[in-house]
């Protein structure tokens, strides 16, 4: 299947966006489609140089491949997570509710709630992140400063569907040193804006584009996650 067809495919099964669609979507793409899309993405130069254009390494710490891009109505991205021990470096929540698709490794991801500060507490900064209309980039800007409660760890492993709320802040704990890679729609985005939540320190009030990857970087990583499916 190519990414044209894929796309054809995504526009009828997300006419109606939500959790049952997602996961029905996901669910025909773990039959073995998305290996064929991955195939093909790989013998197609102009469809992987596109992919490769909209695809970037998040603040997160992982390679987002933006296989199809229709936000505000959908997007379908393939996360890849580093292969070492990892932790997210930053709390937040999303614009959109998501659903996704683990389809190798294994990591978590601690759940957290937001209080008012307090004396004694350790106080994090809440920053909201404003999405350029496009979503080619974003913008940083101080809100307040908050106290982080975790309430809850969720685990994934291969084969896992998780469903996630916009509303909801987490972040990602990989403890292992194997790869893992997870297949994600994303749902009707409510704004243009998410929050998260830091210790670190984060230019504010500033333009930053997304830095798209080259596509030998991508066919590379691409062909990784083929051979592990294949054999």
């Amino acid at each position: 299947m190519t990414l044209i067809e894929l796309e054809a495919l995504a526009s009828k099964m997300l006419s109606i966006n939500n959790e049952e669609s997602r996961t029905d979507f996901l669910r025909l793409l773990n039959t073995g489609l998305l290996v064929n899309v991955v195939d093909n993405l790989l013998g197609n130069e102009r469809e992987l140089n596109e992919v490769a254009s909209r695809s970037y390494y998040h603040n997160n710490g992982f390679l987002k491949v933006v296989l199809i891009e229709k936000r505000p109505k959908y997007s379908v991205r393939f996360h890849i997570w580093p292969e070492e021990a990892f932790k997210a470096p930053d709390v937040h929540n999303h614009p959109w509710d998501m659903t996704g698709l683990v389809l190798g490794g294994s990591y978590e991801w601690p759940i957290y709630t937001l209080d008012q500060t307090s004396e004694g507490s350790e106080n994090f900064e809440l920053i909201e992140c404003r999405y350029l209309k496009d979503y080619s980039g974003h913008s940083f800007h101080n809100l307040d400063k908050v106290i982080l409660n975790q309430v809850d760890t969720l685990s994934f492993q291969k084969g896992d569907i998780f469903q996630f709320s916009q509303t909801q802040y987490h972040c990602v704990n990989k403890r292992n040193s194997q790869p893992a890679e997870s297949i994600v729609i994303t749902g009707d985005s409510v704004g243009l804006s998410a929050n998260m939540i830091t210790d670190r320190e984060v230019v504010c009030n500033s333009i930053s584009k997304n830095s798209s990857v080259e596509s030998s970087f991508l066919r590379g990583k691409l062909s990784s996650f083929l051979e592990r499916r294949l054999f």
